[in-house]
């Protein structure tokens, strides 16, 4: 589904992710390219100048409000975008990301960490959503975590540092799952007891 937007016209998103405070993270939209250009120039120009503060998502069907999305710090965004074939139903077109950048990589600083799947093709895939959270996990953690203790953290602590961004007031819009991971200050203490209690071990 392609929800209109209401500050510029000729611009279709088929998926929206906010971050837990409500601001931007992500927004794919289509359009022509001089329309996806003047979208991204207005989120980093200031109001004076024309720019705008936040992207309003439209039903499509009623034309009414779906989603005031606030953009925050434009500084923060970038964009990645390819070019339809001319051949398409709709003609010459442009796809383009808008994202936060620290989606592309966790902060160990923070402890946390995005993790964005394709709603229809990769969100049901369970192993794979493990597998790429406990790789996560991984790389944020502040001490060394061994391959087969991931069933036992996962069991354990799972709930706790993995938050799904559809149980939100501000859940994904369109076909993007997004879900945070965030380890708390205990997790490092969480580990070692579990060492202590030998219910993670070398073998």
């Amino acid at each position: 589904m392609l929800y209109p937007v209401k500050e510029l016209q000729d611009i279709f998103a088929d998926a929206c992710v906010r971050a837990p405070g409500g601001e931007l993270a992500f927004i794919s939209v289509f359009g022509r390219d001089g329309a996806v250009q003047q979208l991204y120039a207005s989120l980093h120009l200031g109001i004076q100048e024309g720019g705008i503060r936040q992207i309003t998502l439209l039903d499509p069907d009623s034309s009414q409000a779906l989603a005031v999305v606030p953009v925050g710090d434009p500084r923060r965004l970038d964009k990645y975008s390819g070019r339809l074939p001319k051949d398409n139903l709709f003609g010459n077109l442009v796809h383009t990301w808008i994202y936060d950048e620290s989606l592309l990589n966790p902060s160990k600083a923070t402890g946390s960490a995005w993790l964005l799947v394709d709603r229809e093709t990769q969100a049901h895939d369970v192993e794979s959503l493990e597998a790429r959270t406990w790789s996560l996990i991984e790389q944020l953690s502040p001490i060394p975590l061994l391959p087969h203790w991931r069933k036992r953290v996962l069991d354990t602590l799972g709930d706790q540092v993995t938050g799904n961004l559809d149980q939100t007031s501000h859940a994904p819009i369109g076909r993007i799952h997004a879900s945070r991971i965030v380890l708390p200050d205990s997790f490092g203490e969480a580990i070692s007891g579990f060492v202590r209690d030998g219910s993670l071990g070398l073998d």
